[in-house]
């Protein structure tokens, strides 16, 4: 089992942690020529657009990539999920985890296209298949939060990514059915009132999808005069980034994955020109700025000359031409008004962006740890460097800090290379501190920021940069962000545990790993939670002289008669009056990350029946869970490695279980299949999970015919029904008997990736349909091999077991132990 249970109740919660927006464009930390080049031409450019669409890895990034990084302008892409409903090719990570993982994957992304990225709260609850489906679990989220990203980023033109699509994904009907709409509520002072101020979008563009050519085809394929790539090119190693989806399809695809070419509404090209207005466009769309066309003039100007400066590596000349630049927007930025100056005031922005990349202005500030800990103090050491002679003044740096955190500078007291020393005291009562919009923002921003103010040619600006632990191992640097931390946190080992029949009634020992960050000596009490009428479980005194790690074992007994459930059991830690019980762990596949969750077991103790020494092996693709959940329930489990599979005796396998997506992810199982088949055909149990189409197509290692439906046929509604068809099915019956209760309770989904045409020897057990829709039968199937059987099911076990789901894992041992039904006399 996994830490679902408390995933899914802290999904936003966790997730959606204060974020600040990201006004520059392309990757931050970076200074060379091409991207000083690129940050000065998008600061003559005031153009935005924002691209719309459903999930991470949707985006057209080709499209994306030439608006920003080929013709200048201020892109931005909302994603309206973080994508958590998917699946993990990467690592353990399911639910918020996962949301966390394709957020910071996306981030990635769009930093190579040089856009910005924005969030809703909608929640992706995997794949649906209509928009009545969506839109029953969105409500009026996406809407809502669609107009607020638009009325704060305020684009000119907005893309809907999946504007005339009508079959697929009920996410991406939605996405382009919602897009409009979003963009009229956005102008309309009567929606949404309680939010931002109304802003009209200029035009909506979308993807032709007809035949025959038609629209405005973007040059994604023309070489970048900066990059010395294809825009294709550079979109594609964006794509790269998504990991946890499985790059493959981004590898092979022969180009851009989607095809671009754009019309707006009436079916119209937009004008290329139009998408990047230098500017003096201002003036267009604003006629009261008729009398700063002067200014705006020489601003352009000036930044032309800043390009051919930086172009002939004449840093200090594009310097003071663009605080040339800088003070012709600032002076109009005076006189106008408010929606005029916030026009003005990211035109600064971008200016400023371009300056610090033209002088090399850098703040290093490095922490002396990542946490911040309530009660307790950081340290953080400043130093700048810059280009010589590309500025006229730096000033000293200080420390941008949350409301009631205070930073005293220690002169004299410098780390070596270090231009300041800060002592900065974290409140006792510190947390993270949260914006009423920070959901719409990928990742948290940081707690603890360097800025120092800097002059060039009499303009003004400044620059900032996050306070970060620099952790060095033997492979890498990694720069850590400052997250705050409770005094105490903990760690149960395992967090998941199943209760086999045989082990109630029996001691079982979890660990608490308790970690105490405080630097005083002090003592504390560490217990769990027991259910009333359980034994109770006796704490543990620690004592820490200071900071560290300590363990302490804790023993559960669970009563012989206790009922089939499943439950969260929380540790706690208690110290000076008060209880603590998080747990702050990184996350395996973005260790960077610390994952806060309450300390707590998975406890699920199943109404199951095991056959005595039954033995399995299993062939697992990656980060497959189910292995040590079937060990817990008393299974002994045998990882099958490729030599293993190739040479070992498999005859002492009472069953063999294929995992997920084994055929694509295991390189070896497609050469060693007929092993498994004549495993089978002596006499064994083969169980294979579900396999992707083209994968399983291509090799068809099932005995007898048989392909995954093509597209994929899947039971989306958890809750569908289920028809049994073969109620006398040894499936159904041993050890344990099947009925309509063990269909109750399932999470996210029935299955996906169930057989369509199969040869007639297969036997069909169950059938299962989503509403308004014919029943599938290849979720469960059947056949004799020899004087063995063999299984294929697209059930989600994957999903259910780790979650605790009972039911599913009374079936799952049921197909294992086929092999043992016929031996019983």
């Amino acid at each position: 089992m996994s830490r679902r249970l408390y995933i899914a109740a802290v999904l936003f919660a966790a997730l959606l942690a204060p974020i600040l927006p990201v006004f520059t464009q392309g990757p931050q930390s970076s200074e060379e020529l091409p991207d000083a080049v690129e940050a000065i031409e998008h600061a003559r450019v005031v153009t935005r657009i924002l691209c719309i669409t459903a999930h991470p890895d949707d985006e057209p990034a080709a499209l994306l990539t030439y608006l920003s990084r080929g013709l200048g302008a201020d892109v931005a892409l909302l994603s309206i999920t973080r994508g958590e409903g998917g699946q993990n090719a990467l690592g353990p990570e399911e639910g918020a985890q996962l949301a966390v993982l394709r957020s910071h994957e996306l981030l990635a992304a769009t930093k190579i296209y040089g856009i910005r990225l924005f969030f809703t709260r909608a929640p992706d609850t995997g794949f649906v298949k209509t928009v009545e489906a969506a839109e029953q679990v969105w409500g009026d989220t996406a809407l809502a939060d669609m107009v607020h990203v638009i009325r704060s980023y305020q684009p000119n033109f907005v893309i809907n990514s999946w504007g005339g699509v009508h079959t697929g994904h009920g996410h991406h009907q939605t996405s382009g059915i919602l897009t409009p709409v979003a963009v009229a509520d956005a102008a309309d002072p009567a929606k949404y009132p309680g939010d931002l101020a109304p802003w009209k979008v200029d035009r909506i563009l979308e993807r032709y999808r007809g035949e025959g050519e038609k629209g405005w085809a973007p040059p994604v394929d023309e070489i970048s005069p900066l990059w010395g790539r294809t825009y294709a090119e550079i979109g594609r190693e964006g794509d790269y980034q998504h990991r946890t989806q499985g790059i493959a399809g981004f590898l092979t695809g022969p180009g851009p994955r989607f095809s671009i070419n754009l019309i707006d509404e009436h079916g119209v090209a937009p004008d290329s020109a139009g998408l990047a207005e230098p500017l003096t466009g201002l003036l267009r769309r604003y006629p009261d700025l008729a009398s700063m066309r002067p200014a705006l003039e020489h601003a352009e100007g000036a930044l032309a000359e800043a390009r051919r400066s930086a172009l002939a590596l004449d840093w200090p000349k594009a310097a003071r031409q663009l605080g040339a630049a800088g003070k012709e927007v600032t002076g109009a930025a005076a006189v106008a008004n408010d929606q005029e100056k916030t026009e003005f005031l990211r035109v600064r922005g971008r200016i400023d962006h371009a300056l610090e990349l033209a002088a090399a202005l850098r703040l290093d500030a490095q922490a002396s740890r990542r946490e911040a800990i309530p009660g307790e103090t950081i340290r953080v050491s400043v130093s700048e460097r810059h280009r010589e002679g590309t500025l006229d003044r730096v000033g000293r740096a200080e420390l941008l800090l949350p409301d009631g955190w205070k930073a005293e500078e220690k002169t004299g007291d410098k780390a070596a290379g270090s231009d300041a020393q800060f002592v900065v005291s974290v409140p006792p009562e510190a947390q993270s501190p949260r914006r009423a919009d920070d959901w719409m923002y990928p990742v948290p921003p940081p707690l603890v920021s360097a800025r120092t103010q800097a002059s060039v040619a009499g303009y003004e600006f400044s620059a900032t940069a996050a306070a970060t632990e620099v952790r060095a191992s033997s492979t890498q640097v990694e720069h850590l962000p400052l997250q705050v931390v409770p005094s105490v946190t903990l760690a149960l080992e395992p967090r998941e545990m199943l209760v086999a029949p045989a082990r109630r009634g029996q001691p079982l020992e979890l660990v608490a790993r308790v970690h105490y960050y405080g630097t005083a000596a002090r003592q504390m009490e560490v217990g769990l939670d027991a259910p009333p009428n359980w034994p109770r479980v006796a704490p543990v005194a620690l004592e820490f002289d200071g900071p560290g790690d300590q363990l302490a074992r804790l023993k559960l007994e669970v009563p012989r008669q206790a009922a089939a459930s499943t439950l969260s059991l929380h540790a706690y830690a208690k110290l000076g009056g008060q209880q603590y019980g998080a747990s702050v762990e990184p996350l395996p596949t973005l260790p960077a990350w610390l994952w806060t969750e309450p300390a707590a077991v998975t406890l699920c103790v199943p109404d199951l029946i095991v056959p005595e020494h039954l033995r399995v092996g299993y062939v697992a693709a990656e980060n497959d869970p189910i292995p040590e959940i079937l060990r817990e329930a008393g299974i002994s489990v045998d990882l099958l490695d490729p030599v293993a599979l190739a040479f070992n005796d498999l005859s002492r396998y009472d069953a063999i279980a294929v995992g997920i997506r084994a055929y694509e992810l295991r390189s070896d199982l497609g050469s060693s299949n007929h092993r498994l088949l004549e495993y089978a055909a002596g006499g064994g149990t083969l169980v294979v999970q579900y396999a992707r189409a083209v994968d399983w197509n291509r090799l068809m290692p099932a005995p007898y015919p048989a392909k995954v439906g093509n597209p994929t046929l899947r039971i989306t509604d958890r809750n569908s029904p289920v028809r049994v068809l073969a109620p006398e099915s040894p499936l159904l019956n041993f050890p344990n008997k099947i009925t309509a209760r063990d269909f109750d309770d399932w999470v996210q989904e029935r299955g996906l990736y169930f057989w369509g045409d199969r040869d007639s020897r297969y036997s069909a057990i169950l059938a299962l349909r989503d509403p308004g829709e014919d029943e599938l039968t290849g979720g469960l199937v059947v056949a004799p091999v020899g004087k063995g059987t063999y299984i294929y099911t697209g059930l989600s076990f994957f999903r259910q077991l780790p979650a605790g789901v009972q039911g599913p894992l009374r079936l799952f041992v049921n197909l294992l132990s086929q092999s043992r039904l016929q031996k019983t006399p």
